[in-house]
């Protein structure tokens, strides 16, 4: 019984709907008119949370061989590239970031690598900054990068 509860689906499920009840009691002590929407969204995360969690439980799937998931790696590099765009502008460490996530999928040409990133990562600035006017935070006063 003890390997079943930690295979990782039922780790994840229960992880989620922790987090989204732990969302959900901060959600619902909001302001009534601008938490509408969370609420419902956070009630809809917690339900299908809760039914994949029982899911998993009734199946009892068996513990799969341990694999190092890429996941981490990358979820720790938004996190540093989100931190960084405040001292950094949007575009230095989004290069990065968008470098990094092409290779974990597998993107490991030196052309295509390059030039995926700078169409994505520029092009994501080009589109927020130009297109959608979307002020992006920026490293030189004058806004260029």
């Amino acid at each position: 019984m003890t390997s079943t509860l930690l295979h990782p689906r039922i780790v994840t499920a229960f992880a989620l709907l922790l987090v989204g009840a732990g969302l959900s009691i901060t959600a619902w002590q909001g302001p009534d008119d601008a938490m509408l929407v969370p609420r419902f969204v956070l009630t809809i995360w917690c339900a299908t949370a809760l039914m994949v969690l029982i899911g998993e439980l009734i199946r009892r799937a068996p513990v799969a061989k341990a694999q190092r998931s890429p996941l981490p790696l990358l979820m720790a590099a938004v996190l540093i590239a989100a931190i960084a765009t405040a001292s950094l502008g949007f575009l230095i460490p989004a290069l990065p970031l968008v470098a990094l996530t092409l290779w974990l999928f597998r993107v490991r040409q030196p052309l295509w690598l390059v030039l995926g990133t700078l169409i994505l990562g520029g092009g994501l600035w080009f589109l927020f900054h130009h297109v959608l006017l979307i002020r992006l935070p920026t490293l030189l006063a004058s806004g260029l990068i």
